[in-house]
């Protein structure tokens, strides 16, 4: 579901405008799992959300489960989609559109204009007048 994680990012960020990231297990045990324990005060302001997919290796399963109770214990508030279809590219376009609705949703309650990117139109104006 890497792909799905990717595009949840990028929507979360041009159509609420939040700030988010995405991370592959194992590969964020070892990077980003480690950097959660400081500073404390803004970890209880963080929130991990694993995607995750019922045709996943149990073992996965596990891992993803270990993670968030990790997380967890450090303060950080987690929760995890769980793509309710039985196939593979169901599960896929399922969950891409429910991130979709979820960035869109999100948006309306920061009341913010999910069409507008305000922030790469002055980038490229930017970059434009420094030819």
């Amino acid at each position: 579901m890497a792909p799905v994680a990717r595009r949840w990012k990028t929507q979360l960020n041009e159509l609420a405008k939040d700030w988010s990231s995405f991370e592959i297990l194992p590969e964020a045990d070892h990077n980003t799992a480690a950097g959660t324990r400081t500073p404390p005060e803004l970890l209880s302001k963080l929130f991990g959300l694993f995607i995750e997919s019922p045709s996943y290796h149990p073992r996965n399963i596990l891992r993803s489960e270990l993670t968030r109770n990790m997380l967890m214990k450090d303060g950080i508030n987690v929760d995890r989609y769980i793509s309710p279809c039985k196939a593979r590219l169901t599960q896929i376009w399922t969950a891409l559109h429910f991130g979709d609705y979820l960035a869109y949703y999100l948006a309306l309650s920061y009341r913010v204009d999910p069409t507008e990117v305000t922030a790469l139109d002055h980038l490229k104006s930017s970059l434009k007048s420094h030819k």
